[in-house]
């Protein structure tokens, strides 16, 4: 037992250690850390074996372990001391040597995995959430101790597709002084699972997966009679609720869903939004899923995010992570893609392409730079763009446009359009972010470089740092809003009483906006069927704002009453 409990007690770090090192004795800087940094007592650090200090490097193992190799080494022209431990999954989360090395003794002595029960999960989950650890969906609807086990790894180090040989041994150690197995969990698991999780902070967590039914709670929000013919394939929800007493004031009650419907061979994504008047649903259309292959929506608690998984053979599968959310400011509605990630479950292959500038791979990338993540410029709203033209490879991410906009257009993220190169000329409105602008100069301006463009009728400039100019990824942070006419609408050449009119057009015609100006909205109505980026020979002109209905994508329109 006290192999085992000192076993629990090695933790991954490579640690930069100090500068100055001249004058310090390798060995006992190694063994001063196996003590002060790695939590070994003084006397398991003197058993440990230390190999032949070779070019400014010390390599040390414990004895029952000859493959567990540490490290330490000085870099003699920058005088410091690092060092590499074998227990490295390079998870950008781990939460620091003393904190994992507490949970896992803690874990172990509590004997949790032992008898694993609704209160051992309980228990375990408040450990994890006062140490700010990410929870893996696993750990949280774990049935069996060496599930329990297995997600509590993940948990702690990152997916298994990370762990060093170090790692996995320390792991199976752990199963077997248990007598513990892990049961594989099938990719579909029909029905409804549910696991509530009070957190510190006082606040109920609920984490819902289905599949092929609806929740009751969730009836009455999905029976909206665009669906009545859809039948659900699978969902996740995640509910946020606070105990509240008469005057208190605390943070409001949240939650977030998605839910897959198929009909007839066809596929429609839904988003749930929690807000104060209740559920509400927002359709994110077919564009959001892959139309053909197996598939499910679920959530993956490690990337704290939403996730649609597809199988591509039975060692390979991919995954978009999004983040369905509610803007605080305005109510407004969004479901963002982070990323999307291909794993080869046998050879361990990954690849990893965000699209929210935020987004990182949960494993370690030896290839790339420490936090560099290759960036794909596509919409960051799901559903804007069939997911179908996502680009699935990184050299195609590296050198794809954004999908349909022309070399010498650009989009912009929101900026005033104004008439002259500087900030203080008259401006014709703030162009709406996801607007795609054509280029038809750069020219010096104050404080930057300008774009000379053209909209329509309107020629002006904006600042090119608001824009994708120059390949830079400015990902779209919001798709170009969008305009449906309540009754027949003249649309105008300008808002003077005598501006001419562009044409007339009936009840029901889409619309992109460009730009609002006090109570007019300036808008391109596209010769063809609607697409994410506005027509350039379209017809463009402006149109009473009262005298239309408006939303973030053309499927929203549709599902919106005349």
């Amino acid at each position: 037992m006290k192999r085992i409990l000192s076993l629990l007690l090695i933790v991954l770090l490579i640690f930069p250690l100090f500068s100055g090192a001249e004058g310090i004795d390798l060995m006992s800087y190694a063994k001063a850390n196996l003590t002060e940094v790695y939590g070994y007592t003084n006397e398991e650090a003197e058993q440990f074996v230390f190999g032949e200090q070779e070019d400014d490097t010390l390599s040390f193992w414990p004895p029952d372990h000859p493959d567990w190799i540490y490290t330490v080494f000085i870099d003699r022209k920058t005088g410091q001391i690092s060092g590499t431990s074998p227990f490295d999954t390079g998870y950008f989360l781990f939460r620091g040597e003393n904190a994992v090395s507490e949970l896992i003794h803690t874990a172990y002595s509590k004997k949790w995995f032992g008898g694993w029960d609704d209160e051992a999960r309980e228990a375990l989950l408040s450990l994890l959430d006062q140490e700010n650890i990410r929870i893996s969906t696993e750990l949280y609807f774990a049935q069996q101790g060496g599930n329990a086990v297995h997600g509590f790894f993940e948990s702690l180090y990152g997916p298994e597709l990370g762990w060093p040989e170090p790692l996995v041994q320390l792991y199976q150690a752990v199963m077997d002084d248990y007598h513990l197995a892990r049961e594989p969990e099938p990719f579909h698991l029909p029905g409804i699972r549910e696991t509530v999780h009070v957190q510190p902070s006082g606040s109920v967590r609920t984490l819902t997966l289905f599949e092929g039914e609806i929740p009751e709670k969730y009836r009455e929000v999905l029976s909206d009679p665009h669906l009545e013919e859809w039948q659900c394939s699978s969902g996740a929800v995640v509910t946020l609720n606070w105990n509240r007493e008469e005057g208190q004031t605390i943070p409001k009650d949240t939650g977030a869903g998605l839910v897959a419907f198929e009909q007839d061979g066809r596929r429609q994504l839904i988003q749930l939004a929690f807000a104060d008047d209740g559920w509400k649903m927002i359709p994110l259309g077919e564009n959001a899923l892959y139309q053909t292959g197996d598939y499910k929506v679920t959530y993956d608690g490690l990337h704290e995010s939403f996730a649609i998984v597809y199988p591509l053979s039975e060692v390979k599968q991919a995954a978009f992570y999004v983040t369905p959310l509610v803007h605080p400011n305005n109510g407004e509605t969004s479901c963002t893609i982070n990323a999307y990630e291909c794993l080869n479950q046998m050879t361990w292959e990954a690849t990893w392409i965000a699209v929210a500038s935020t987004s990182l791979p949960t494993w370690k990338r030896e290839q790339l730079e420490p936090g560099y993540t290759i960036k794909a410029r596509f919409p960051e709203q799901l559903g804007l763009v069939s997911v179908e033209l996502f680009p699935v490879e990184e050299d195609e991410a590296i050198n794809r446009n954004y999908p349909g906009l022309s070399d010498d257009y650009v989009l912009v993220n929101g900026v005033n359009f104004r008439t002259q190169t500087n900030s203080r000329s008259r401006s014709y409105g703030e162009l709406k972010p996801g607007t795609a602008i054509p280029v038809l100069d750069v020219v010096s301006g104050e404080p930057e470089p300008w774009i000379h463009t053209r909209i329509g009728t309107l020629e002006g400039y904006v600042v090119s740092s608001y824009t994708s100019w120059g390949g830079k990824i400015h990902h779209m942070v919001a798709p170009q809003p969008v305009g449906k006419a309540k009754k027949e609408i003249t649309l105008k050449r300008g808002k003077g009483l005598f501006d001419g009119s562009a044409g007339t057009f009936p009840a029901g015609t889409k619309m992109h906006i460009i730009l609002e100006d006090g109570d007019w909205l300036y808008v391109d109505i596209p010769q063809g069927e609607m697409t994410w980026l506005m027509d350039p020979e379209g017809t463009f002109g402006y149109v009473r704002k009262n005298d239309i209905v408006q939303a973030s994508t053309a499927c929203q329109l549709d599902w919106m009453d005349e």
